[in-house]
Parts: C-alpha cells; structure tokens; sequence
C-alpha cells in the first residue's frame, strides 16, 4: 500500500484528524488502513472526492468513541447510517442531519446506546430544533450534552411552552441526568434575548435538571 503523505494527516496514537479546504485526494487509500488504537475522528471541510469513507468506519469505527465531522456532501445520510451500524462504542459526535433524514437520528440513538453527548445542526434544510428536542427526548439513552448549532441566517423558533414540554418531560426520564445544554448562535437572535426562556433556564437551573446553560457565537472550538 502507498505512503499516506504527511500533509493529508495527523496521527496523534489515537486520533485521526483530516483538515483540508479541498476534497482528498486518494482517500480510497487510507479508508483501508486499520487504526487498532483510533479512538477520536475528526473531518473538518475536508471529503474524499469519491464519496463517504464507509469503508474506513467499517474498519475502525469499533473501537470509535468521537466522531466530529464539518463537511458537505450530498450522502450524508449514508455517513450517519454508517456510523450507527460500525461505531457502537460512541460517546460524542457532531453531525448533519436534514429535516427528511429524522428516522436516521432515531436510529444512532438506538444503535449508540452509549452516547453521551451530540451536536446537531438546526434550521433551513437541517432539523429544526423542536425536531431536535423531541427526538432527543424520546430515543436516546444516555445524552447529557445537547449542543444545538444554528444556521447564520436562521431565526430562533422555539417557543417558550416547547422548551417548557421538553424538561418538565426531561424530568421524567428513567435515569434522571442532568443535562448540559449548548446554542451556538447569532449573538442578536439567541435563546437568551427572550425574557421568558431565561425565566425557564433559570427555573431548571435551580431545580437541577440543567447543568449547565451556555450561548456561544460561531467560534473555533464548537464549530466542529
């Protein structure tokens, strides 16, 4: 097999992260080496120009407990159905998954019973938050860090009686976790610019339900 080039990776014992503006070339290479050790993959605004690197999660996504992922490509369902059937061991991702693509998160959260945290993208052709809580809610098992990534453009749309819903139902799971919830946003239209979800956050805050509650705009360390 050939050389991977230096330029393309950086292994670090157990992690994999591939960074490139363009599309990698020669990805079908490296989708067959075996990395006993990887444990955390990250691919940000990189994509091999031949489609999803099955293939390399089929071969490395056992042993897989993180899975970051800011890229576009128009079969990302396949990634995300791939990733609930090789990564069964995942504690965290970071992923895209369209309005039409709902059934595929249930899915990841039957297959990752183990998942402990995930952030999803919100808005335009992407789920919408109310979308996002509810799934969230009903399917996974162990969740508890919810990051929500908003479009730029998009308009916050969750009403304060939905966000009410969501933790007097969090309350009510079997068993009760407290929950760190995360809004990467536009600083002008964030969650916390309405009186009445602040007066809820800070109701659950002291009830405890909430661990932690933090607005963040778009930078470097929650993008991916």
């Amino acid at each position: 097999m050939s050389k991977v080039p230096k330029t393309l990776i950086k292994l670090d014992i157990d992690k994999l992260k591939l960074s490139l503006k363009k599309c990698i070339v020669g990805f079908e290479k490296l989708q067959y080496v075996i990395f006993s050790q990887l444990q955390v993959l990250k691919i940000r605004n990189a994509f091999p120009s031949n489609g999803i690197p099955i293939k390399f999660l089929e071969n490395n996504g056992k042993n897989l407990k993180e899975i970051y992922i800011c890229c576009n490509d128009k079969s990302f369902n396949l990634l995300n159905l791939a990733i609930s059937k090789f990564c069964p061991m995942l504690r965290k991702l970071s992923t895209r998954i369209k309005n039409n693509e709902l059934e595929t998160l249930k899915i990841i959260f039957n297959s990752c019973k183990y998942l402990e945290s995930i952030k999803i993208w919100c808005g335009g052709e992407f789920l919408s938050e109310k979308q996002a809580l509810e799934t969230v809610l009903k399917y996974s098992q162990n969740i508890n860090e919810l990051i929500l990534y908003y479009l730029f453009t998009v308009q916050f749309n969750l009403l304060p009686e939905e966000l009410e819903s969501f933790f007097v139902n969090w309350t009510n799971r079997v068993p009760q976790k407290s929950l760190s919830l995360i809004i990467i946003y536009d600083e002008e239209n964030s969650l916390d610019k309405n009186d009445e979800n602040i007066e809820i956050i800070n109701k659950y805050i002291k009830l405890g339900v909430i661990r932690k509650f933090k607005v963040t705009g778009f930078d470097h360390y929650y993008y991916i």
